[in-house]
């Protein structure tokens, strides 16, 4: 690879100027081999920057990044290289210049490495290349689970294989020195006996599950195996390290029993102080998100008891984390944050309105996650969005974009992702692409009918555009699983079936692309939930 950027590092960024050179090489290289231009980067500590920040200006060697720290230079470098050109000249710095300081500290997307899906299957070269690109967008942290839900205790065969997986994610986030958020609540493996499980929670809307093996933190013998199921977890990332604790309450979680009746103010609280305490001796510096998630659903009073146990103080907590499937929980906004503490977001990116999730492709729903982000987005602190795989790409950028400028659109935001990974070119129709795909996405989620005009549209924008594209992005995932959408798109809903040849390719390459079993086997009884409808592959 010819040398396309000198890097110019001070001292205190020499470590991370060498990644951020490697970074930048590899992605210019990607789409101007063969062009001449070089260009001279010099990295500079500027703490008068807020946390996170960047300055880009022309200094008298070349371009000058300033940054307080090293996640500011690589948010700094991911502008570069999206407001810069590429072609047969080669590399060419665009004319983006200034100051940019994120709104929300927190910035995280939570990797459900589960199912058998991408984040379980890829290599791990592609995890750290993805986790690359993330931090390039501005993300700065990284969740994972603990999967007990499919395991049968410790001496459980894949047991090993889970906690290294949750390792290598949380590896490839520390070497770019992103925060690290365990997720976990009070459910244990699999085969926890009978007699120390929770009363399954009351659950009429059908919105909060009963999944998992959570356990009654009431029931003496039942608290005890969990706290030292989760010292055991915690001492498995003691060399990695851990940035936040999110206790999560439903779905995995909770318990009905007179002792812990209403979970969300009462047990669940009890499960939060407790596992608070263990990770805080093994990370004294971890900050703890209570989860909200699906609270009063039925209303129970939940949000009010949370708010009356946290106004006593004590609690221990740095964070109020509040979502649902739909519009974003009022009450923490019309009544106040209880604990008048920090409240963070948790967009569900993945799984609305669409199954198999990704099934089909991307799921772009840029509008959709706006409308949400404008209900809240003068209370929030940021988030972590919930991400089954890559065919919510674009909506990782957006959410992300959105915590970095809370004024900014999520229109600006797929400007720019088109325009970096597509090129300047396909702006415009890639845009009506993306808008007539989530047309179809809602309707169909509202159980309306499509509209045949556009369905037909995208499928014909899809191949315009993909006349138009670079080699780099012609064959590139990103655009592969929007043009595959489209394709899908108009063969299950015109064309009368996924059993078309062309439909069966589309499914086959996305096979491919998730790394996803070629065919399902029913050894995962949950991997039909993200791998694309192949039949008889």
């Amino acid at each position: 690879m010819s040398q396309r950027i000198t890097i110019a590092g001070e001292p205190a960024f020499q470590e991370i100027g060498q990644c951020i050179a490697a970074i930048l090489q590899s992605r210019i290289h990607e789409r101007c081999p063969a062009g001449p231009a070089r260009v001279t980067l010099t990295l500079a500590q500027d703490e008068t920057i807020p946390a996170e920040g960047f300055r880009l200006v022309d200094g008298p060697a070349g371009l000058r990044l300033s940054a307080p720290d090293h996640l500011g230079l690589l948010a700094g470098a991911g502008k570069l290289l999206r407001t810069s050109q590429y072609g047969a000249a080669g590399f060419l710095p665009g004319q983006w210049r200034g100051l940019a300081v994120p709104d929300c500290p927190v910035r995280g997307i939570y990797f459900a490495s589960h199912f058998h899906n991408w984040y379980q299957a890829a290599p791990e070269a592609e995890i750290n290349r993805y986790v690359e690109d993330l931090a390039l967008w501005g993300v700065n942290a990284v969740g994972a689970v603990f999967p007990f839900i499919d395991l049968n205790g410790w001496e459980d065969p894949e047991a090993a294989g889970a906690l290294a997986q949750v390792r290598r994610l949380f590896r490839a986030a520390k070497r770019l020195g992103l925060g690290t958020c365990l997720f976990t609540g009070n459910t244990l493996f699999a085969n926890t006996p009978a007699a120390l499980r929770a009363v399954p929670v009351n659950d009429p809307l059908g919105r909060r599950g009963n999944t998992g093996a959570p356990v009654c933190p009431n029931h003496p013998v039942a608290d005890a195996w969990l706290h030292d199921c989760h010292r055991r977890l915690l001492a498995g990332l003691a060399d990695i390290g851990l940035d936040y604790l999110c206790v999560w309450p439903y779905d995995e979680g909770g318990c009905s029993c007179a002792s812990c009746a209403p979970w969300g103010a009462n047990g669940f609280l009890k499960v939060a102080r407790e596992l608070a305490e263990l990770a805080r001796e093994r990370f004294p510096g971890v900050r703890i998100i209570l989860s909200t998630w699906m609270f009063d659903t039925p209303p129970e009073g939940e949000w009010e008891g949370l708010t009356r146990a946290l106004a006593r103080g004590g609690h221990g907590l740095d964070y109020i984390m509040a979502a649902s499937h739909e519009d974003y929980p009022r009450y923490p906004l019309e009544q106040g944050v209880p604990g008048e503490l920090p409240l963070l977001d948790f967009p569900e990116i993945s799984m609305w309105g669409l199954s198999p999730w990704g099934g089909f492709g991307a799921t772009p729903l840029p509008a959709r996650h706006e409308r949400i982000w404008q209900q809240a987005k003068e209370h929030l602190a940021g988030g972590f969005a919930y991400s089954e795989g890559i065919f919510e790409d674009l909506n990782k950028v957006v959410v992300s974009q959105l915590w970095w400028d809370r004024q900014a659109g999520a229109r600006e935001a797929v400007a720019e992702y088109l325009r970096y990974e597509y090129g300047p070119d396909v702006v415009e129709p890639a845009q009506r692409l993306i808008s007539l795909i989530e047309d179809s996405h809602t309707r169909a989620a509202g159980k309306q009918p499509v509209q045949p005009e556009r369905v037909r549209e995208a499928l014909a924008l899809a191949g315009e555009v993909d006349g138009l594209l670079p080699s780099s992005a012609r064959f590139g995932w990103r655009w592969r699983i929007l043009y595959l959408r489209a394709v899908l798109d108009h063969e299950r809903y015109l064309g009368g079936s996924l059993e078309t040849p062309r439909a069966r390719a589309a499914l086959r390459e996305l096979i491919q692309i998730f790394h996803a079993r070629p065919v399902d086997d029913g050894s995962d009884p949950y991997h039909g939930r993200v791998r694309p409808p192949l039949t008889n592959p």
